[in-house]
Protein backbone atom coordinates (compact mmCIF):
# COMPACT_ATOMS: atom_id res chain seq x y z
CA UNK A 1 0.00 0.00 0.00
CA UNK A 2 3.15 2.44 1.03
CA UNK A 3 4.35 2.02 -2.31
CA UNK A 4 0.65 2.09 -4.40
CA UNK A 5 1.51 -1.66 -5.73
CA UNK A 6 -1.88 -2.41 -6.39
CA UNK A 7 -2.51 1.25 -8.45
CA UNK A 8 0.76 -0.14 -10.31
CA UNK A 9 -0.14 -3.51 -11.09
CA UNK A 10 -4.14 -2.45 -11.93
CA UNK A 11 -2.91 0.20 -14.89
CA UNK A 12 -3.47 -0.54 -18.16
CA UNK A 13 -6.62 -2.16 -16.75
CA UNK A 14 -4.84 -4.51 -15.37
CA UNK A 15 -3.28 -5.90 -18.15
CA UNK A 16 -0.03 -8.24 -17.33
CA UNK A 17 3.39 -6.59 -17.00
CA UNK A 18 6.47 -7.26 -15.91
CA UNK A 19 8.14 -6.96 -12.62
CA UNK A 20 10.22 -4.55 -14.14
CA UNK A 21 7.13 -2.14 -15.00
CA UNK A 22 5.15 -2.68 -12.38
CA UNK A 23 8.03 -1.41 -10.31
CA UNK A 24 8.94 1.70 -12.49
CA UNK A 25 5.38 2.63 -11.69
CA UNK A 26 5.81 2.15 -8.17
CA UNK A 27 5.19 5.31 -6.05
CA UNK A 28 7.34 6.36 -4.31
CA UNK A 29 9.37 4.26 -7.12
CA UNK A 30 10.88 0.96 -5.37
CA UNK A 31 13.53 -0.98 -5.88
CA UNK A 32 13.12 -3.56 -8.49
CA UNK A 33 14.15 -6.66 -6.98
CA UNK A 34 11.73 -5.98 -3.74
CA UNK A 35 8.92 -5.25 -5.97
CA UNK A 36 9.86 -8.89 -7.76
CA UNK A 37 9.69 -10.23 -4.34
CA UNK A 38 6.57 -9.23 -3.12
CA UNK A 39 5.26 -9.99 -6.79
CA UNK A 40 6.09 -13.47 -6.23
CA UNK A 41 4.65 -14.31 -2.26
CA UNK A 42 1.45 -12.25 -3.33
CA UNK A 43 1.07 -14.61 -6.68
CA UNK A 44 1.62 -17.53 -3.82
CA UNK A 45 -0.61 -15.97 -1.38
CA UNK A 46 -3.53 -15.84 -4.98
CA UNK A 47 -3.90 -12.40 -4.50
CA UNK A 48 -1.68 -11.83 -7.99
CA UNK A 49 -1.77 -13.59 -10.93
CA UNK A 50 1.69 -14.39 -12.61
CA UNK A 51 0.62 -15.05 -16.19
CA UNK A 52 3.93 -16.32 -17.18
CA UNK A 53 7.45 -15.86 -16.30
CA UNK A 54 7.98 -12.62 -14.12
CA UNK A 55 4.93 -11.70 -16.33
CA UNK A 56 1.93 -10.29 -13.40
CA UNK A 57 -1.95 -9.39 -13.49
CA UNK A 58 -4.27 -8.47 -10.71
CA UNK A 59 -6.98 -10.40 -9.10
CA UNK A 60 -10.51 -8.91 -8.45
CA UNK A 61 -9.26 -9.05 -4.47
CA UNK A 62 -5.80 -6.77 -5.93
CA UNK A 63 -8.28 -4.95 -7.76
CA UNK A 64 -10.46 -4.31 -4.87
CA UNK A 65 -7.02 -2.65 -2.56
CA UNK A 66 -7.26 0.27 -4.29
CA UNK A 67 -10.61 1.06 -2.92
CA UNK A 68 -10.31 3.65 0.31
CA UNK A 69 -12.26 0.89 2.57
CA UNK A 70 -9.52 -1.65 1.62
CA UNK A 71 -6.98 0.43 2.41
CA UNK A 72 -8.64 1.90 5.81
CA UNK A 73 -8.36 -1.60 7.10
CA UNK A 74 -4.88 -2.49 6.45
CA UNK A 75 -3.89 0.55 7.81
CA UNK A 76 -5.97 -0.33 11.56
CA UNK A 77 -5.35 -3.61 11.70
CA UNK A 78 -1.77 -3.60 10.43
CA UNK A 79 -0.64 0.31 12.19
CA UNK A 80 -3.13 0.52 15.01
CA UNK A 81 -4.61 -2.46 16.34
CA UNK A 82 -2.42 -5.37 15.29
CA UNK A 83 0.33 -4.60 18.30
CA UNK A 84 -2.81 -5.00 21.03
CA UNK A 85 -2.86 -8.61 20.06
CA UNK A 86 0.64 -9.07 20.12
CA UNK A 87 0.94 -7.17 23.70
CA UNK A 88 -1.96 -9.61 24.73
CA UNK A 89 -0.18 -11.63 26.57
CA UNK A 90 1.33 -8.98 28.84
CA UNK A 91 -1.83 -8.38 29.47
CA UNK A 92 -2.93 -11.23 30.66
CA UNK A 93 0.06 -12.16 32.59
CA UNK A 94 -0.28 -8.97 34.52
CA UNK A 95 -3.92 -9.87 34.96
CA UNK A 96 -3.53 -13.54 36.32
CA UNK A 97 -4.91 -14.79 33.52
CA UNK A 98 -8.14 -13.14 33.59
CA UNK A 99 -10.29 -11.92 30.75
CA UNK A 100 -10.80 -8.13 30.96
CA UNK A 101 -14.47 -7.47 32.52
CA UNK A 102 -14.41 -3.43 31.62
CA UNK A 103 -14.31 -2.04 28.53
CA UNK A 104 -11.96 0.94 29.52
CA UNK A 105 -9.74 -1.89 30.75
CA UNK A 106 -8.77 -4.40 28.08
CA UNK A 107 -5.12 -4.73 25.74
CA UNK A 108 -5.88 -2.01 24.10
CA UNK A 109 -5.45 0.18 26.62
CA UNK A 110 -3.24 -1.19 28.32
CA UNK A 111 -1.13 -0.90 25.06
CA UNK A 112 -1.98 2.62 24.42
CA UNK A 113 -1.37 3.63 28.01
CA UNK A 114 -5.04 4.97 28.36
CA UNK A 115 -7.15 3.09 30.48
CA UNK A 116 -10.32 4.47 31.83
CA UNK A 117 -10.68 5.45 28.48
CA UNK A 118 -12.98 3.48 25.97
CA UNK A 119 -11.73 2.63 22.39
CA UNK A 120 -13.96 5.09 20.98
CA UNK A 121 -13.80 8.15 23.26
CA UNK A 122 -9.95 7.52 21.96
CA UNK A 123 -10.53 8.20 18.30
CA UNK A 124 -12.16 10.70 18.87
CA UNK A 125 -10.06 12.40 21.62
CA UNK A 126 -6.48 11.41 20.71
CA UNK A 127 -6.72 9.66 17.44
CA UNK A 128 -9.41 10.88 15.25
CA UNK A 129 -7.34 9.29 11.64
CA UNK A 130 -7.31 5.50 13.65
CA UNK A 131 -11.43 6.66 14.31
CA UNK A 132 -11.97 6.88 10.43
CA UNK A 133 -9.86 4.14 9.40
CA UNK A 134 -12.11 1.73 12.17
CA UNK A 135 -14.88 3.29 10.17
CA UNK A 136 -13.39 2.01 6.90
CA UNK A 137 -12.96 -1.18 8.20
CA UNK A 138 -16.73 -1.94 9.52
CA UNK A 139 -17.92 -0.48 6.29
CA UNK A 140 -15.66 -3.09 4.19
CA UNK A 141 -17.03 -5.48 7.01
CA UNK A 142 -20.80 -5.20 6.19
CA UNK A 143 -19.86 -5.12 2.43
CA UNK A 144 -21.62 -8.06 0.20
CA UNK A 145 -22.88 -9.99 3.49
CA UNK A 146 -26.60 -10.82 3.93
CA UNK A 147 -28.24 -7.47 4.84
CA UNK A 148 -30.49 -8.50 7.55
CA UNK A 149 -33.40 -7.43 4.90
CA UNK A 150 -32.28 -9.32 2.22
CA UNK A 151 -34.84 -12.27 0.76
CA UNK A 152 -34.70 -15.34 3.19
CA UNK A 153 -33.23 -13.13 6.03
CA UNK A 154 -36.07 -10.83 8.19
CA UNK A 155 -39.02 -10.65 6.34
CA UNK A 156 -39.16 -6.59 6.67
CA UNK A 157 -42.32 -6.58 4.53
CA UNK A 158 -44.60 -8.50 6.27
CA UNK A 159 -43.10 -7.56 10.16
CA UNK A 160 -42.52 -3.90 9.01
CA UNK A 161 -43.68 -2.43 6.41
CA UNK A 162 -47.30 -3.50 7.06
CA UNK A 163 -48.73 -1.60 9.89
CA UNK A 164 -46.63 0.94 9.39
CA UNK A 165 -47.88 4.82 9.87
CA UNK A 166 -47.37 6.80 6.97
CA UNK A 167 -45.37 10.03 7.31
CA UNK A 168 -44.19 8.86 11.17
CA UNK A 169 -40.24 7.34 11.27
CA UNK A 170 -39.73 4.19 10.20
CA UNK A 171 -36.30 3.06 11.31
CA UNK A 172 -33.82 5.01 13.09
CA UNK A 173 -30.10 3.75 12.78
CA UNK A 174 -28.58 3.83 16.45
CA UNK A 175 -25.13 4.32 16.12
CA UNK A 176 -25.22 3.78 12.72
CA UNK A 177 -21.88 5.15 11.57
CA UNK A 178 -21.40 5.77 8.31
CA UNK A 179 -25.06 4.79 7.40
CA UNK A 180 -24.33 2.46 4.79
CA UNK A 181 -27.49 0.01 6.12
CA UNK A 182 -29.80 2.90 6.10
CA UNK A 183 -29.26 3.48 2.12
CA UNK A 184 -29.42 -0.21 1.23
CA UNK A 185 -32.31 -0.91 2.52
CA UNK A 186 -33.67 2.57 1.06
CA UNK A 187 -33.09 1.10 -2.03
CA UNK A 188 -34.26 -2.30 -1.72
CA UNK A 189 -37.58 -1.11 -1.10
CA UNK A 190 -37.50 2.68 -2.15
CA UNK A 191 -41.31 4.04 -2.22
CA UNK A 192 -42.10 0.88 -0.50
CA UNK A 193 -41.48 2.75 2.67
CA UNK A 194 -43.04 5.72 3.48
CA UNK A 195 -41.44 6.84 6.66
CA UNK A 196 -38.32 8.60 7.38
CA UNK A 197 -34.77 7.48 8.04
CA UNK A 198 -32.92 8.51 10.97
CA UNK A 199 -28.76 7.99 11.55
CA UNK A 200 -27.93 8.45 14.76
CA UNK A 201 -24.03 8.27 15.53
CA UNK A 202 -21.60 10.34 17.69
CA UNK A 203 -21.35 14.02 16.05
CA UNK A 204 -18.13 13.38 15.18
CA UNK A 205 -19.03 10.44 12.98
CA UNK A 206 -22.39 12.19 11.47
CA UNK A 207 -20.32 15.20 10.69
CA UNK A 208 -16.92 13.98 9.13
CA UNK A 209 -18.73 10.66 7.32
CA UNK A 210 -21.89 10.46 7.25
CA UNK A 211 -22.47 14.38 6.07
CA UNK A 212 -20.70 13.47 3.22
CA UNK A 213 -21.48 9.88 2.53
CA UNK A 214 -25.22 9.30 2.99
CA UNK A 215 -28.62 10.44 0.62
CA UNK A 216 -29.58 13.92 1.93
CA UNK A 217 -33.10 12.67 2.61
CA UNK A 218 -31.77 10.67 5.49
CA UNK A 219 -31.90 12.22 9.05
CA UNK A 220 -28.84 12.72 10.69
CA UNK A 221 -28.33 13.09 13.84
CA UNK A 222 -25.52 13.13 17.00
CA UNK A 223 -26.53 11.11 19.90
CA UNK A 224 -25.04 9.21 22.58
CA UNK A 225 -27.18 6.13 22.45
CA UNK A 226 -26.81 5.96 26.48
CA UNK A 227 -29.24 8.36 26.70
CA UNK A 228 -32.88 9.07 26.04
CA UNK A 229 -33.71 7.97 22.14
CA UNK A 230 -35.02 11.49 21.01
CA UNK A 231 -36.99 10.13 17.65
CA UNK A 232 -40.16 9.02 19.55
CA UNK A 233 -42.95 6.17 17.96
CA UNK A 234 -40.18 4.51 15.08
CA UNK A 235 -41.68 1.66 13.62
CA UNK A 236 -37.77 0.25 14.71
CA UNK A 237 -34.84 1.00 16.28
CA UNK A 238 -31.88 -0.96 14.71
CA UNK A 239 -28.70 -1.86 16.47
CA UNK A 240 -25.91 -2.92 14.10
CA UNK A 241 -23.18 -4.66 15.86
CA UNK A 242 -23.93 -2.51 19.01
CA UNK A 243 -24.17 -4.85 21.43
CA UNK A 244 -21.27 -7.01 21.58
CA UNK A 245 -19.56 -4.16 22.05
CA UNK A 246 -20.47 -3.63 25.74
CA UNK A 247 -20.83 -5.50 28.86
CA UNK A 248 -24.04 -6.37 29.86
CA UNK A 249 -25.11 -3.46 32.04
CA UNK A 250 -24.01 -1.30 29.52
CA UNK A 251 -26.18 -2.55 26.80
CA UNK A 252 -28.75 -2.57 29.19
CA UNK A 253 -28.28 1.11 29.59
CA UNK A 254 -28.64 1.30 25.80
CA UNK A 255 -31.57 -0.60 25.54
CA UNK A 256 -33.68 0.97 27.99
CA UNK A 257 -32.92 4.54 26.39
CA UNK A 258 -34.82 3.37 23.52
CA UNK A 259 -37.83 2.13 25.70
CA UNK A 260 -39.31 6.19 26.35
CA UNK A 261 -39.66 6.79 22.97
CA UNK A 262 -41.16 2.88 21.88
CA UNK A 263 -45.09 2.28 21.17
CA UNK A 264 -46.47 -0.39 23.04
CA UNK A 265 -47.47 -2.84 20.06
CA UNK A 266 -45.77 -0.99 17.43
CA UNK A 267 -42.23 0.00 17.83
CA UNK A 268 -39.40 -2.91 17.53
CA UNK A 269 -35.70 -3.27 18.39
CA UNK A 270 -33.87 -4.53 15.91
CA UNK A 271 -30.64 -6.18 16.66
CA UNK A 272 -28.47 -7.38 14.35
CA UNK A 273 -24.94 -9.20 15.93
CA UNK A 274 -23.59 -12.44 16.49
CA UNK A 275 -25.46 -15.23 18.41
CA UNK A 276 -22.88 -17.36 19.46
CA UNK A 277 -24.00 -21.35 18.98
CA UNK A 278 -23.79 -23.39 21.93
CA UNK A 279 -21.39 -26.06 20.02
CA UNK A 280 -19.46 -25.57 16.42
CA UNK A 281 -18.98 -21.95 16.17
CA UNK A 282 -17.54 -20.60 12.80
CA UNK A 283 -14.32 -19.08 12.61
CA UNK A 284 -15.73 -15.64 12.08
CA UNK A 285 -17.50 -15.55 15.30
CA UNK A 286 -14.13 -17.02 17.57
CA UNK A 287 -11.98 -14.65 16.09
CA UNK A 288 -14.21 -11.92 16.13
CA UNK A 289 -14.91 -12.59 19.52
CA UNK A 290 -11.21 -12.77 20.57
CA UNK A 291 -11.03 -9.22 18.71
CA UNK A 292 -13.74 -7.62 20.85
CA UNK A 293 -11.95 -9.23 23.86
CA UNK A 294 -8.80 -7.46 22.79
CA UNK A 295 -10.18 -3.99 22.18
CA UNK A 296 -13.63 -3.40 24.10
CA UNK A 297 -13.42 -5.82 26.88
CA UNK A 298 -16.43 -7.15 24.84
CA UNK A 299 -17.55 -10.94 23.87
CA UNK A 300 -20.05 -12.56 21.87
CA UNK A 301 -23.21 -14.06 23.84
CA UNK A 302 -24.88 -17.52 23.38
CA UNK A 303 -29.12 -17.39 22.75
CA UNK A 304 -29.61 -17.82 26.65
CA UNK A 305 -27.09 -15.00 27.38
CA UNK A 306 -28.43 -12.37 25.46
CA UNK A 307 -32.21 -13.16 26.45
CA UNK A 308 -31.29 -12.85 29.71
CA UNK A 309 -29.52 -9.43 29.08
CA UNK A 310 -32.45 -7.95 26.68
CA UNK A 311 -35.37 -9.21 29.14
CA UNK A 312 -33.27 -7.84 32.33
CA UNK A 313 -33.94 -4.43 30.46
CA UNK A 314 -37.15 -4.34 30.97
CA UNK A 315 -37.78 -6.19 27.04
CA UNK A 316 -39.16 -9.48 25.53
CA UNK A 317 -37.44 -11.57 22.28
CA UNK A 318 -40.13 -12.01 19.94
CA UNK A 319 -37.74 -14.31 17.25
CA UNK A 320 -34.25 -14.58 16.23
CA UNK A 321 -33.65 -15.06 12.52
CA UNK A 322 -31.19 -16.50 10.82
CA UNK A 323 -29.87 -16.48 6.96
CA UNK A 324 -28.32 -19.50 5.68
CA UNK A 325 -25.25 -17.88 4.61
CA UNK A 326 -24.41 -15.40 7.18
CA UNK A 327 -22.94 -16.20 10.95
CA UNK A 328 -24.97 -12.95 12.60
CA UNK A 329 -28.50 -12.97 13.18
CA UNK A 330 -31.48 -10.28 13.73
CA UNK A 331 -33.15 -10.47 16.99
CA UNK A 332 -36.61 -9.31 17.16
CA UNK A 333 -37.18 -7.29 20.06
CA UNK A 334 -40.64 -6.02 22.01
CA UNK A 335 -41.79 -3.82 25.28
CA UNK A 336 -42.41 -6.69 27.70
CA UNK A 337 -46.05 -7.42 28.42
Amino acid sequence: MDIHLFEALSSDDGSPNSSAVIAERTDPKAEHSLVARMLRHLTAMNTVIETAQDTYAPTPFARAMIQENFQSTVSFIQDDFQIANLKAPDFFKENNYQAPKSSIDAPFQYVYDCKGTHLFEYFGRQAPMMGKRFAGMMALWSKDRPKWFDQGYYPVQNRLIEGADSGKPFLVDVGGGSGHDLVQLKEAFGDHIKGDFVLQDRPEIVVAIAEKEVHADIKKMGHDFLTEQPVKGARAYYLYSIIQDWEDETNQQILRALIPAMRRGYSKILINDFVMPDQGAHWMQTSLDWELMVSLGARHRTEAEMRKMIEGAGLKVVEIFKHPQSVDSLIEVELAE
